[in-house]
């Protein structure tokens, strides 16, 4: 067996006890796993390499230099490799179990702070700068092998895994998960490097950030897409929280052009820090008020010009403009640098022209009233004999006045009609009307996906969902999701606005994921057949939970769970094809009973236990004598059960290849 240089050899599971199964990954499959010979808990990861590969033996090099690499590093935030070694074509790597739950558990059971979505990327472009700097970059970078410690310390997971598709054993659905978190350049199937990390690791801090990954989708070929070519929306759209100043830095980080990332970790965290100091400037809510009629500044400005006549001196026009069937008065337009003075003292004469505007003015009012009230009492010869006493009065007073200060206000406009003919008035003290609309609701709920009902109004959305047109009024809106305790609000809806609903949902249950390779294995649940088969989603009560799969000619795959009310755990395990038990013969010393010597090729199972006298179950077969006990079998897996009355059964999976030697020892507890 080869092993890398200065390094213990590679681990033999007849040297490791093995624990239990882990979430299965990308590569292999991984125990939890006991070494007698250091006294500690390990992670055991074993993988196959296709010998009918041209280049086998380069790639198994690789594996080994790219492992030997990572066993070198040792920083607080990086998980520790110890080992890595080969066997034939089948390679085996312990690292240090780290307790805690992954940074995809943790986000799916509670949403960060923006001050420990800083604390935590800090601690990863620390682990990374320090990795970098070493010649080591992480292959697999993403939130299903960052775990977090209690106080939110952080450790790296995987370090020294070479990303080669000839090795990758996930699962279409796990292949999905762990897509979205690669670069642009492994996309293309590239040899990640320190511009790689960056990306994935601010893909890792924007979902952070917003509770979502920017690159998700349906298939493999829309996330490549999405890596490849689409700008993900902004931060501070997707979480009004962020600053926008954040979503600058971070997206800087996700740039597609390597060369426009930042060049280090410590260069991004120095920038996020800045942009998390910078000054937030609020944004302005919709208040459902419609611009009136005019310019920003709330005047309105009259049909004409305003000129200078010589001498310096500013008049006032009034402008009559008339069309078939039409008379327009419009009121003189009076400067804005002149209107906000106030009125100028002037001879007597001048007195008497503003009065006579004044009383041109009450008539034109008094003409609107009448045909207002009384419109079939008004004939086209009245209006058409008004139209030019009205005009030539405001004309006359325009040209003998010299500007006159008028205090100004919005003008709406009142309109009349007889027959065919209309005549167009401006009201200068009334104020412009509101326009009333329907407004809209937006709501945004988590969990993603929750599902959107309003009394009173067919259909169902889903969250985040923007609902409308909705008329004025108060809704009952009511947000449910499975495994959540469902949360109903009223929401007023104004005119022309957007009322916004945000809601996070009480979980009530905890979901257990459940996938598996092959696929179509029963689940059963603390032994308990639950109907379902893999994949699929278990939604459970809070509590302690064993999770079993169970195919025909696979041995049983099995996992201990403790499961909080909005927990999400994730469960894939690889089924290991069951060795047979059908030819499985009793060993006696150096003879097998029945006559014969030890067959070449076959592997042996020692079996013991404290008391003796147990029974043994191997993969379902009952062997026909108790503890202790030595065994022949085929090359293969085997799930050994031991019984004895009294007691409690004892499990113990194991693993052994052509003449191997593994031992089983057990002390029965009662």
């Amino acid at each position: 067996m080869t092993t890398t240089a200065n390094t213990p050899a590679a681990p033999r599971t007849d040297r490791l006890e093995l624990v239990k199964e882990l979430v299965r990954g990308s590569i292999g499959v991984v125990h939890k796993a006991h070494s007698p010979q250091h006294d500690r808990v390990t992670a055991l990861r074993q993988f196959q390499v296709p010998q009918w590969l041209d280049d086998v033996n380069e790639l198994l090099q690789r594996i080994l230099a790219e492992a030997r690499a990572a066993s070198a590093l040792d920083h607080p935030n990086i998980g520790k490799l110890y080992t890595c070694g080969y066997k034939d074509f089948n390679v085996f790597v312990t690292a240090e179990f780290v307790e805690g739950q992954t940074l995809h558990e943790y986000m799916s059971s509670r949403t960060p702070d923006l001050n420990e979505v800083v604390a935590i990327t800090r601690q990863l472009c620390s682990a990374l700068d320090y990795a970098a700097e070493k010649g080591v970059f992480h292959h697999f970078l993403n939130v299903f092998n960052i775990k977090l410690l209690p106080g939110n310390e952080v450790k790296i997971l995987d370090f020294g895994l070479i990303h080669d598709k000839n090795l990758l054993s996930q699962t279409g659905t796990k292949k999905l998960e762990n897509e979205p978190y690669l670069s642009p350049e492994q996309v293309k199937n590239k040899i990640p490097d320190r511009a790689a990390n960056m990306f994935s690791l601010a893909t890792i801090v924007y979902e952070l950030f917003t509770t979502r990954n920017p690159f998700g989708g349906k298939h493999l070929g829309e996330v490549d897409r999405s890596i490849s070519d689409a700008m993900p929306h902004p931060l501070n759209v997707a979480n009004g929280r962020v600053p926008e100043a954040v979503s600058r830095v971070v997206l800087k980080a996700m740039a597609k052009n390597p060369a426009d990332r930042y060049t280090s970790g410590a260069q991004f965290m120095a920038e996020l820090e800045q942009a998390m100091r910078e000054p937030r400037m609020p944004s302005k809510p919709a208040t459902g008020v419609f611009p009136a009629v005019g310019n920003t500044t709330g005047s309105f400005k009259a049909p004409g010009n305003t000129t200078k006549a010589p001498g310096n001196t500013t008049s006032t026009t009034a402008r009559v403009s008339a069309s078939p069937g039409t008379t327009k008065f419009s009121a003189p337009s009076v400067p804005a640098a002149i209107a906000v003075r106030k009125p100028m003292s002037g001879p007597p004469d001048q007195w008497k022209i503003v009065g006579g505007i004044m009383a041109v003015l009450v008539v034109l009012a008094a003409l609107a009233m009448f045909f207002q009230r009384k419109p079939a009492e008004t004939t086209d010869d009245t209006a058409a004999a008004v139209a030019p006493a009205a005009t030539t009065a405001v004309q006359q007073a325009g040209e003998a006045a010299p500007a006159v200060a008028t205090e100004r206000t919005r003008p709406s406009t009142s309109r009349f009609s007889q027959g065919r003919k209309a005549a167009q008035f401006v009201n200068s003290t009334a104020p412009a009307t509101r326009v009333a609309a329907d407004g809209q609701i937006t709501v945004s709920a988590l969990p993603l996906g929750a599902l959107i009902e309003i009394e009173g109004r067919s259909g169902q959305w889903k969250s985040p969902q923007t609902i409308g047109p909705l008329p004025p009024g108060t809704y009952k809106v009511t947000v449910s999701s499975p495994g959540y305790a469902p949360e109903a609000r009223a929401i007023q809806v104004l005119p022309g606005s957007r009322a916004v609903m945000e809601v996070r949902l009480a979980a009530a249950k905890g979901f257990v994921t459940v996938h598996g390779s092959p696929a179509g294995a029963s689940i059963l649940v603390d032994g308990k057949d639950t109907g379902q088969v893999t994949p699929s989603e278990l939604v459970l009560d809070p509590a302690e939970h064993t999770v079993t799969l169970h195919k025909p000619g696979y041995l049983d795959a099995s996992t201990d769970i403790k499961l909080a009310a909005g927990q999400a755990i994730a469960y894939s395990p690889t089924l290991l094809v069951a060795g047979r038990s059908d030819n499985i013969r009793i060993v006696t010393g150096n003879k097998l009973f029945g006559g014969g010597n030890v067959e070449a090729g076959k592997a042996r199972i020692e079996i013991k236990s404290e008391p003796k006298g147990a029974q043994v179950i191997v993969n379902g077969t009952l062997v026909q004598k108790s503890t202790p006990v030595e065994i022949q079998v085929e090359a293969g897996s085997y799930d050994v059960t031991l019984q004895k009355d009294g007691f409690k059964p004892m499990h113990e999976s194991v693993i052994v290849g052509q003449e191997d030697h593994a031992r089983i020892t057990k002390v029965f507890a009662r």
